[in-house]
């Protein structure tokens, strides 16, 4: 198997996923951890609003499941979970950023 292939194969995945819609509650049950001390759905709408650059007001006006949400916020949620799961595996060390990889 030639690595070339497989780098196209991951890139072709990665450009399709980031089409797929997630929903404000998916973003949630995957970002937001349950904390005893805490009101959960407080925690979606700060992780939400931050994730998309929206209020948290205008995150919480949404309805109680996120319903009436705009549908461009799903894109954005996936873009943002995209950007997370990068996020876990720089601090795991799976990946490294490259050295022309800007600064600001």
């Amino acid at each position: 198997m030639e690595t070339g292939n497989v780098f196209q194969d991951h890139q072709s995945l990665i450009d399709q996923l980031r089409y797929v819609p997630l929903e404000p509650m998916e973003y949630c049950q995957r970002w937001v951890k349950p904390d005893p001390y805490r009101n959960y759905r407080k925690a979606c709408i700060h992780a939400i609003a931050e994730a998309t650059g929206l209020s948290s007001q205008t995150v919480k006006d949404w309805g109680k499941n996120f319903y009436r949400r705009p549908r461009y916020v799903l894109r954005l949620l996936r873009y943002a979970d995209l950007i997370n799961q990068l996020r876990e595996q720089i601090k795991d060390g799976q990946i490294q950023f490259p050295p022309n990889f800007p600064k600001e």
